[in-house]
């Protein structure tokens, strides 16, 4: 079993060589890696980055790859200034000591350019995306380039010069760097499905672009791990009905063990919690919309998922977007398959009644 930052990174195998297998080829597509929340998305990546790509991650040696990793969510970007901040930094102003993790190494600053072209660039004499082609051209030379993003959604609603669209901009940057010029590998990841669900059917970059979804733990991995951890089968069947394969849902039982006195009674209050977050939720929206949205938790916990059939039905479109946006239902774009974003919420909703 792999240990990465003091907890278990359990069965990712698939996925890691999946990952190694792709930044080993030549970079023709997006790589979008979505799934629930939680389901370990940013993990995965920052373990590939770390333990995979580099021969010494701490000196941040790696022969074959050149990487940058940027998390947006981190960033609190309201306009382009503040994303040519989140993206760039002068070489003069670079910080030279050991990293201390991955965000500290690569999130602030990713690219490092000429103090000159700096100013340039945030004086708008020269477009951003044509600077930063122009240097990954140099480094792919040489390296195999990999650009990863997380929580590229952030991007939206953001104007370049009052009228371009930041995010169709960083978009189309994305497709010259893989499909078009093939220099570097572009990973995005997002728990944001209706976001997904907005390029899935964007004629464009669905032909641009591949899909890769990241779920939580099936349940014979589940039991396996918490069975070396000491918890007998009925403990193991109660969490899973509870929490399914929530890794960090997981991992906090695990951590409050000894201190949890009564596993039902933690368990019904993780529930409890779930339900009155959904009941908040509700109470914003039209009456109608809350009959939409109990119409789908009862078909949810009577046939294990809501599978969508009708796109052209406006009001509960709006419903399942509203809700998977606040993470309470995760939406597959991909099977139009809808489910709680983790198995807590499905067990909120028994609370729900009619």
């Amino acid at each position: 079993m792999r240990i990465f930052r003091g907890e278990n990174l359990i069965d990712r195998e698939k996925e890691i060589n999946f990952l190694k297998d792709w930044f080993e080829e030549l970079p023709k597509e997006i790589l979008w890696i979505y799934g629930p929340k939680s389901s370990g998305k940013t993990t995965l990546i920052e373990y590939v980055v770390e333990n995979e790509l580099f021969e010494d991650f701490w000196a941040l040696k790696s022969v074959k790859f050149w990487v940058k990793y940027i998390n947006l969510r981190r960033y609190l970007i309201s306009n382009y200034e503040s994303f040519i901040e989140s993206f760039l930094v002068s070489k003069k102003n670079v910080i030279t000591k050991k990293a201390e993790s991955l965000d500290a190494r690569i999130s602030v600053g990713v690219f490092e350019i000429k103090a000159s072209v700096l100013n340039e660039v945030k004086n708008r004499e020269r477009d951003l995306f044509n600077v930063l082609i122009k240097e990954i051209e140099e480094i792919a030379q040489d390296k195999r380039a990999i650009l990863i993003i997380d929580e590229i959604q952030t991007l939206e609603d953001i104007y370049v010069n009052g009228k371009r669209e930041l995010l169709k901009e960083f978009l189309n940057f994305c497709v010259s760097l893989t499909k078009e010029l093939h220099i570097a590998h572009v990973v995005i990841l997002s728990s944001n499905t209706v976001f997904i669900d907005r390029i899935y059917n964007d004629a464009k970059l669905k032909v641009t672009s591949e899909f890769y979804k990241l779920d939580h733990l099936p349940y014979d991995v589940v039991k396996e791990w918490l069975s070396s951890e000491k918890f007998n089968e009925q403990e193991i069947d109660l969490i899973w009905d509870y929490m399914g394969g929530c890794l960090p849902m997981i991992q906090k039982v695990l951590r409050y063990k000894g201190k949890i006195n009564d596993l039902k009674e933690y368990l019904d209050h993780r529930a409890f919690l779930a339900y009155t977050e959904m009941v908040d939720l509700l109470r914003k929206i039209e009456k109608p919309k809350r009959k939409r949205f109990r119409e789908i938790c009862k078909v949810i916990l009577r046939d294990g998922a809501y599978m969508i059939s009708d796109r052209d039905d406006i009001e509960m479109d709006e419903v399942l977007s509203f809700f998977s946006e606040k993470e309470i239902l995760f939406f597959d774009p991909l099977s139009l398959r809808v489910n709680g974003n983790s198995r807590i919420y499905e067990k909120g909703m028994e609370r729900l009644g009619d």
